[in-house]
């Protein structure tokens, strides 16, 4: 019996060992991962050493094969209509626009609504690093993870040496409210935060919207 009781133990330790996997599938249940959203972000770059610029994002995806969005940024303001395979391309400065043929390739405003750092690059297993959070190891540096709260505290990470740490923060229900990554070196501090102004479903969003 005492042979058996530590085996027991170790059985119970062993099922109910956080892996990878379950992660990945805990953060694909986020609104942020679903392929029918309309959101609406402001990321703001500053640095010690020179004033803020503003990048404004609106997108509305229904399903892959749809999807609306608009860039304003400092020197350039874009639109862009993804139907099937048909992108309309238009310049909000000028009003010329552009068709052209669309093979899933990520568009400008995608590149600023990517918030999970799992979906690229190779990770370790999950190891626990105290109460509910747990560290990940990976490409792209050291994650902490909430397994209570299922979702993504932190990362901590170097780029050409330099200290690369980024931070989230959340509504109190659970959505994403911001995201700050902050670079230093030689003195010099540069932060791009991004705030999620606007998160919500687009199932039942026109079609229209997407016409061209």
């Amino acid at each position: 019996m005492r042979r058996i009781a530590p085996l027991l133990l170790f059985a119970v330790v062993i099922s109910n060992a956080l892996t990878l996997e379950q992660v990945k599938a805990d953060l694909k249940k986020s609104p942020l991962a679903s392929d029918s959203v309309e959101m609406n972000i402001k990321t703001t770059i500053s640095t010690t050493l020179t004033q803020p610029q503003s990048i404004t994002i609106y997108m509305v995806c229904k399903g892959p094969s749809k999807i609306y969005s608009e860039i304003k940024m400092p020197l350039m303001s874009q639109r862009s209509v993804v139907n099937g395979n048909r992108m309309k391309v238009v310049d909000l400065n000028t009003g010329k626009s552009q068709v052209l043929p669309y093979n899933g390739e990520v568009l400008d405003a995608m590149q600023y609504t990517n918030f999970n750092p799992l979906d690229s690059g190779s990770w370790q297993t999950p190891k626990r690093f105290e109460g509910n959070i747990y560290t990940i190891k990976g490409t792209s540096g050291t994650l902490y993870y909430d397994a209570k709260k299922k979702r993504i505290e932190k990362v901590f990470a170097e780029n050409d040496g330099k200290p690369v740490e980024t931070l989230f923060t959340y509504n109190a229900d659970n959505s994403l409210k911001s995201m700050k990554v902050v670079v230093s070196a030689d003195g010099v501090e540069a932060v791009v935060l991004t705030e999620v102004l606007r998160l919500r479903n687009s199932t039942n969003f026109p079609d229209k919207l997407f016409e061209f």
